[in-house]
Order: C-alpha cells, then sequence, then structure tokens
C-alpha cells in the first residue's frame, strides 16, 4: 500500500515556484510558459493517483514538465534544450531552478496560476467534484466514496471517468490510447512491442495493436522508425557465440535488451514443454539470467515474439535474477528480447556545464561471460557534431541517432560507450 499523499493544493503551492521557473527558461513567451505551467499542473493532478509518494514529488512534476514541453515543441516544429538528468536528486539542472529569489510579479502569477488549476477542478458538475476531491485530494478508496456518497461503487468508478475525460478535453490533453482485447493500452503498455515490431518478429495480434497505436501517436512511431534503420545495421557473433545488446531510450526511461545463445538440448526441452503446456516447474531453471535493480523487468519474448512469463527474485544487494515460468517454445538458437524501464540509471545524458548545447553521453556493461556485447543510446535525431570517445561511431536512425560500442569481452571486462554530441547550434 503507498504511503498517504499530500493534499493536492499544498503541493500545487510548495512546487509552484521553481516549475514556473523552468518553463520560463526555455521559452522567450512567458504568457505561453504560464499557459504550458497550467497545463503540466492539470496533467499531474490526473496522474496523481499513481504517484507513489516517495520523497520525490520534484523529480516526478520535473518529469511531466519534460514530456508535456517536448510535445509542446514537437507541434510547434521546435526544438528545445531539456536536461534529460534533471530527474535526478542530485544534479544542478533540477536545483537550480529552486532558488527563493522571487519578485513580487512571479508571487502573483504563481497564485494566479494557483486560482486557474483548483478552478478547472472546482467548476466540475457537483458530483463529479466531490467524487474527484474525495478520490484524489483525500485518498479515499472507491468503496469508501460510494459508503460516503451513498451510491454504487460503480457510479463512482463512471462518474470519475468523465470527470477526467472532461478536464483532459478542457485542456486539449490527448491520450493515445487502443484497445488490446478488452484492455484499453496507453504508450506505456505499448512501449514493450516497439523492438519486435520493428525487428519484425511479433504475432498478428500484437502487431496490430502497434500499428493502430502508431498511426496515431507521434513519439511510439518515431522510436519504430528509428530502430527500423538501426536493427539492420546491428552486427551480430556467429551461431556457435553469444551475442547481446542493450539499446537505451534515456528521454523516455526505457531500455531493450536482447541476448542470443545455442540450446544444444532445445528438442528435449521442447517435449516437457509440450507435456506441461508451456509451463515451467518451480524447481526448475530455464532462460536464467539477471539485471541491476536499478531496472524493472516489463516484458520478455522469443524468437517469434511469443511473450515468455517470468519470475523475479532477489539474488544481492544490487541485482535481481530472472527464470522463466511459461514459454511456448525453445529455439537451438534461441533470441530472449527483454524491455526494461526505469526511475534513476547509473549512466545517462547531461548536459556540459563549460559550454552551451553540449551534452555527455555514457553507457556501460559487464556481462559476466565471453560474448560479444553492443550498447547503443538514443539521442535526438537532431543531434550534431557527435564525437565518440569510447565506442564505435554512431548510427543514423532518422528520428533518433544512436552512439554505440560494440565489441567482444571477456567474463572480467565492461563494455563502455562514452561521446558527447551538440544541441540547438
Amino acid at each position: 500500500m503507498r504511503n498517504i499523499k499530500q493534499d493536492f493544493e499544498t503541493v500545487v503551492r510548495e512546487n509552484m515556484p521553481w516549475l514556473l521557473r523552468f518553463v520560463k527558461s526555455k521559452l522567450n513567451n512567458h504568457t505561453i510558459a504560464e499557459d504550458l505551467v497550467q497545463e503540466i499542473w492539470i496533467k499531474a493532478f490526473i496522474a496523481y493517483d499513481s504517484y507513489y509518494d516517495d520523497g520525490r514529488i520534484r523529480a516526478w512534476l520535473m518529469r511531466i514538465a519534460q514530456n508535456h514541453l517536448r510535445n509542446y515543441f514537437s507541434q510547434n516544429s521546435r526544438m528545445v534544450l531539456l536536461s534529460l538528468d534533471a530527474d535526478s536528486d542530485d544534479n544542478d539542472s533540477l536545483y537550480k531552478y529552486l532558488s527563493d529569489g522571487e519578485t513580487p510579479e512571479d508571487e502573483y502569477i504563481r497564485e494566479e496560476l494557483i486560482k486557474s488549476v483548483m478552478d478547472v477542478i472546482s467548476k466540475l458538475p457537483e458530483r463529479q467534484a466531490q467524487i474527484i476531491t474525495y478520490r484524489f485530494i483525500e485518498d479515499k478508496k472507491l468503496s469508501e466514496i460510494a459508503d460516503i456518497m451513498n451510491i454504487p461503487q460503480g457510479t463512482v468508478k463512471s462518474s470519475m471517468y468523465y470527470a477526467l475525460d472532461g478536464i483532459r478535453k478542457r485542456l486539449g490533453i490527448v491520450q493515445n490510447k487502443h484497445k488490446k482485447g478488452d484492455r484499453i493500452m496507453d504508450c506505456r503498455d505499448i512501449y514493450k512491442y516497439l523492438f519486435i515490431y520493428a525487428n519484425n518478429t511479433t504475432t498478428s495480434e500484437d502487431k496490430a495493436s502497434v500499428e493502430a497505436h502508431i498511426s496515431t501517436c507521434k513519439d511510439c512511431a518515431d522510436i519504430v522508425s528509428a530502430l527500423e534503420k538501426l536493427i539492420p545495421k546491428m552486427v551480430f557473433a556467429g551461431e556457435d557465440e553469444i551475442s547481446h545488446f542493450l539499446i537505451d531510450f534515456p528521454e523516455l526511461h526505457l531500455s531493450y535488451c536482447g541476448m542470443r545463445y545455442e540450446i544444444p538440448d532445445y528438442e528435449r526441452l521442447n517435449k516437457y514443454l509440450s507435456e506441461w503446456n508451456g509451463n515451467i516447474a518451480e524447481g526448475e531453471s530455464w532462460l536464467c539470467s539477471g539485471f541491476s535493480k536499478v531496472n524493472t523487468l516489463v516484458a520478455m519474448f522469443d524468437n517469434e515474439g511469443n511473450e515468455i512469463k517470468f519470475k523475479v527474485f532477489d539474488d544481492d544487494g544490487s541485482h535481481y535474477r530472472i527464470k522463466a515460468t511459461y514459454l511456448q517454445k525453445v529455439y537451438r538458437y534461441m533470441w530472449v528480447y527483454q524491455m526494461f524501464t526505469y526511475e534513476n540509471s547509473p549512466y545517462g545524458i547531461k548536459e556540459a556545464k563549460e559550454a552551451p548545447n553540449l551534452y555527455y553521453g555514457n553507457m556501460h556493461n559487464c556481462f559476466g561471460s565471453n560474448i560479444k556485447s553492443a550498447l547503443y543510446q538514443a539521442i535526438p535525431g537532431t543531434a550534431d557534431n557527435i564525437r565518440i570517445k569510447r565506442g564505435n561511431g554512431f548510427i543514423d536512425g532518422g528520428t533518433y541517432k544512436f552512439p554505440y560500442a560494440d565489441r567482444y569481452v571477456t567474463e572480467e571486462e565492461r563494455i563502455s560507450l562514452d561521446y558527447s554530441f551538440v544541441l540547438g547550434k
């Protein structure tokens, strides 16, 4: 169960000054900046139910602000220079906006924006406003709201849906969603399929879902377009050797990983799967691997895009271990594709302090065995003057460019990628 959250109006009041300064620093037009801040707060209000109060409210708000600004500049065919590591608790790109140097004009604008945010909520129909207040501000459960208001829980759900939908429409917030079966899917649901779709290894059902989504979502379509250009240029080891790759999208806090290795007794294993309908007994250890605890493993797929079910368990202080619990088929040369998300990462992209428009990027990985490994990091397609310090070069994917490192490593070695690039020249 998550922690009790602050009253939303308190969150707005405590965080409005730095958020307003941050958005103003990215735009020459302060009127537009103030409008965008209001929209950012409403987006935060709508998403507040999913926020887990871990003391990082500012980092959470910064991510919402960055995504909203990216969408704004994308729609207006402009490029903004954003610090991609601004959601870290300990770097200057966030805290330089948290100073107390607020002018009387800033204070007036802040108070007006707070009023605007709360005004949108107050103009809802009475029942909807009550439900929104109970659910998002007082953090009550749907069953509790139903008891308090003496209405069915289904009425609470439907009223909350229409209230949030009305707020989104009032602000012009478009949600890119589609259905898979009876479930509504959005970008976060679709991310896990984008690599296997671009690799042409997805199932027909998942392929239809991705195509329906990217037809209306430019951000996801851009990822697919870049991956479709990158994948044919990736070079893997011979079939008798282990191949591994990691493709990181730091702006989106997600990465795609793949590993291929030979399984000589695949026929025996397939007989086992056939007898047990793909289920793997608790005591068995299939497709075991590990990953850092900074990551969350979202999905695993096989050579043909069939989803692999898995179990995650503790390994040591810094890593998790995983093993498969269900899969349809084992291949002699088995590919396992994984999709991860993360909040914070030891590597990423940082804005340089010594020069404007200059960024540094880095990645590293230690696999613990003899392997051919490759690291790719996605940076904006407008990036220029890419200089590789450690690595092989970069691949132009159009909507994204991918600096990369690709080489054989021993079990004691780690592979590293270090580079710099310029934006906004």
